[in-house]
């Protein structure tokens, strides 16, 4: 960090525009500071008016603090993958099933999982022991249709947003946590795959994962204006379970961890739309407006749309507009900030079953609400 100052500095003494500064200062890395450091010398060789220096050191203020944020969440995952390593990964054992039987693609939602979250009725150990049932009930819920005689071919597991908490969120936001955020990227890296990611994998059944970030995975508001999906800080919680499956040989699960705020996934032939929901209500006039405009964003119709934000799980139209709920709920004691503003709901996360159709029937055709609020 002492190099990376220095080399901050020298870049401050020259003019140049905030946006080019934050570009370089973005790719400041270990092994490539000897080869930055001629081009960062040529910025700095650049002169201009008084305004713009200000402006420039106040962005370099800004990079600088965002890189010990940046080294945090490294330590984080560092810790994580250490903690994994020390204990044996499950072996995969696929299931039996049918090959004949009617194929069947099985959508799992998580969100919303705000790990170092503290309120009245939740905090870090119970997220924990509520990501481990949630996962028991994902593997019971698919074996239930193994049995049944349906040949389960695949697993969409979407991971879209609010994974931690962020202790820098707000100003007080250090006061409803138990935890920093180095140890929530490392409980949720955790987690999510010794939890849920290893026992969907043992089945032996594909595994994809698309990843989209929210509001909650940054220490800023709402969702940063650029890129969100590799600037804000669910980046390297993603990548680290990626690299872990890759590392553990699940070469059937398969990671999209995108740039942007919103995924899209195919389903026999029906495009399911990912995304964390920030600025959307709950309503289906709301969320079927929201799909449209993505809808001509990409070109191609889009048949399904999956949020999380609003902690309630909730659907309209047979499913075709789903809202994932959240781990903790709502106190009734209203000393956190949904039950402050009176929002009552019950910890929990949507999984769905899709199979394929000869007519006009939308894929999805069973779901099942998985309930935590009882494991604390």
């Amino acid at each position: 960090m002492a190099k990376t100052a220095s080399i901050l500095t020298d870049l401050g003494r020259g003019a140049v525009s905030p946006q080019l500064a934050r570009y370089w200062v973005s790719k400041l890395d270990s092994t490539e500071l000897p080869v930055e450091q001629d081009r960062i010398k040529e910025l700095a060789s650049l002169r201009n008016t008084r305004t713009e220096n200000n402006r420039l050191r106040r962005a370099l203020d800004a990079s600088l603090a965002q890189l010990g944020d940046t080294q945090a969440f490294l330590d984080g995952v560092a810790d994580a993958v250490r903690t994994l390593n020390k204990t044996r990964r499950q072996v995969t054992k696929p299931v039996k099933f049918n090959p004949a039987g009617t194929p069947l693609t099985v959508e799992v939602l998580v969100s919303d999982l705000q790990i170092g979250k503290l309120s009245g009725t939740y905090n870090s150990d119970i997220a924990m022991k509520r990501l481990k049932a949630f996962g028991e009930a994902l593997v019971f819920q698919i074996r239930q249709k193994i049995a049944a005689g349906y040949n389960v071919e695949r697993i969409i597991l979407a991971i879209i947003g609010d994974i931690i908490e962020s202790d820098k969120k707000h100003d007080n936001s250090a006061r409803a946590t138990d935890t920093g955020t180095a140890q929530q990227i490392h409980d949720a890296t955790v987690g999510i795959f010794r939890y849920v990611i290893e026992p969907l994998a043992a089945l032996g059944i594909r595994v994809d994962v698309p990843c989209v970030t929210g509001n909650h995975d940054w220490d800023g508001h709402g969702i940063t204006m650029f890129r969100p999906g590799r600037e804000q800080l669910s980046y390297p919680l993603y990548k680290a379970l990626e690299l872990l499956c890759q590392t553990a040989g699940y070469k059937h699960v398969t990671f999209d961890v995108v740039d942007s705020v919103f995924a899209t996934v195919e389903v026999y032939g029906q495009t399911v739309l990912y995304e964390h929901g920030v600025g959307v209500a709950v309503t289906e006039a709301s969320m079927k407006a929201h799909k449209i405009k993505r809808s001509e964003q990409q070109g191609k119709y889009i048949t399904f749309f999956r949020m999380g934000d609003k902690h309630n799980v909730c659907s309209f139209n047979s499913g075709q507009y789903v809202v994932n709920g959240a781990f903790f709920g709502s106190d009734n004691e209203g000393i956190e900030f949904s039950s402050i503003a009176g929002f009552s709901s019950v910890p929990a996360q949507w999984m769905g079953f899709h199979t394929p159709r000869d007519d006009s029937r939308f894929t999805l055709y069973d779901t099942f609400t998985i309930q935590l609020g009882h494991i604390n």
